[in-house]
């Protein structure tokens, strides 16, 4: 008897189904393990279950030889005792109004197995509708809104995608290019589960090959690069996306202030940096003329009373028919 791959304590009416990975290659400005974090936070959001230890074995190392900590599953004591399994975390959350979060793990070993256990809880959930979201890091404006591209598991999604402000990326066409935790999904959404909708939504999150500056939050970067290791702008912009896409209800208005400081220090820490060098400084200058994006600006949906209001103000003045003539009343 095969071992299961999901334990899902609920099975909620689910309308919309957002993924993301921590420890994962594509994971620029934290996007693709920050967002969906920040919304189970956002939302108080409750874990509902998540994939089995079968999951744990057949897809992930124990370690990496002189990676020490970083690939080894988690583990905790209390006061010398084992107080929780060891365990590779890859879990759901209710979010309400029909959504649902998954936060897991990329997988080191049998995507098509890790595949398996996804949509196997997909389906459980009611097949809704799947959105990937990652990241990676590029030279981008840090003030200028960010660059979002998707791939996506069926051709009729195509019109519905452009008009909600993505990008259609062309990756792997040219050259052998591995794909990503989520494009991977996407490809066996498209093979071998036909009736579902899945895109892969990725942003570029600012980094640029200069040394200086502190890290953290924006103004530095991992490397020795000066970038926004978390960056919220990314998240709003993905988010507004989504959210006018799948009629979502979430507040974005505690990302502006943040994207606004990382924004601020980033750009200080690439003017001191433009000061000192010549070359940084039409580096800098090259990117932000060349910087291009796709714009979106979600739509207004009034009230329907507050349209029948308008309807009827407008309706009290005389309007021009056809012949330049203003009609009888």
């Amino acid at each position: 008897m095969a071992e299961p791959l999901i334990a899902l304590d609920e099975t909620p009416e689910t309308r919309v189904l957002l993924a993301g990975w921590r420890r994962q290659w594509s994971d620029g400005g934290n996007i693709s393990s920050g967002m969906p974090r920040w919304l189970i936070d956002k939302l108080s959001a409750r874990r509902i279950g998540g994939m089995t230890e079968e999951i744990s074995r057949m897809c992930f190392p124990f370690q990496v030889a002189g990676t020490h900590d970083l690939y080894r599953p988690r583990a905790a004591f209390d006061d010398g005792l084992p107080s929780r399994p060891m365990q590779w975390d890859n879990g759901f959350w209710d979010a309400g109004d029909g959504v649902v979060i998954f936060l897991g793990v990329e997988p080191w070993y049998r995507i098509d197995l890790y595949g398996d256990a996804f949509f196997e809880a997909a389906a459980a959930l009611g097949n809704p509708k799947i959105a990937a979201v990652e990241g990676y890091n590029g030279p981008a404006p840090p003030e200028l809104e960010r660059r979002v591209s998707c791939v996506y598991s069926k051709a009729s999604m195509a019109d519905e995608l452009r008009q909600h402000g993505m990008l259609f990326s062309s990756y792997g066409s040219q050259q052998r290019q591995g794909p990503t935790v989520g494009m991977a999904l996407v490809s066996i959404a498209h093979y071998q589960h036909p009736d579902l909708e899945m895109v892969r939504v990725g942003a570029m999150a600012p980094m640029f090959p200069f040394s200086g500056g502190s890290s953290g939050s924006g103004g530095g970067g991992g490397g020795g690069q000066l970038g926004i290791t978390t960056d919220h702008r990314a998240f709003y912009d993905i988010m507004r996306r989504l959210r006018a896409l799948y009629s979502l209800d979430i507040d974005l208005s505690d990302l502006r202030p943040r994207y606004e400081e990382e924004a601020s220090r980033l750009l200080e820490s690439l003017d001191r940096v433009a000061q000192r060098n010549e070359e940084a400084r039409r580096y800098i200058d090259r990117v932000r003329n060349d910087y291009q994006f796709q714009p979106f600006e979600e739509p207004v949906e009034l009230d329907p009373s507050i349209e029948g209001t308008l309807a009827d103000i407008l309706g009290q003045f005389d309007l021009p028919d056809s012949e330049g003539e203003t009609p009888d009343r």
